[in-house]
């Protein structure tokens, strides 16, 4: 370990506080892209209702929606125009003949994982950095 003298003092303090700060970034990102996967899967599982072609949950998609140095972006999207149907089966529709559909929630349960596990991950990254 090289040693410091007074007057070298703020530059090590200052090279210290960079390299946590860039680990803690890293770590964070990292779970930004686990989280996301984790919400892809957690959304499939909670899929309840009869698909006839699948092609529901085939649209399901993660996109890179920012990427920086300090910060990234992850969106959970449906895609192929079957994003339509996102509304309809969470919060149920009213049917032509009248009467209502049964609400299949499944967005919300990824959701919910989202926010616990970021903020897991998250204290977790913190917890880490420098190691």
């Amino acid at each position: 370990m090289k040693e410091v003298t007074p007057d070298n003092l703020a530059a090590a303090l200052m090279k210290e506080l960079e390299q946590y700060s860039n680990d803690v970034t890293e770590g964070i990102k990292e779970s930004v892209d686990r989280v996301a996967k984790e919400t892809n899967e957690e959304i499939k599982r909670h899929i309840t209702f009869k698909q006839h072609t699948k092609d529901y949950v085939k649209s399901f998609r993660i996109k890179k929606t920012y990427d920086a140095r300090c910060r990234r972006e992850r969106t959970w999207y449906v895609a192929n125009g079957q994003y339509r149907l996102t509304h309809l089966l969470e919060k149920g529709h009213a049917l032509h003949q009248g009467g209502r559909t049964d609400a299949f929630p499944h967005i919300i349960y990824g959701e919910k994982l989202a926010q616990e596990r970021m903020e897991e991950l998250a204290k977790e990254a913190i917890k880490n950095a420098g190691r």
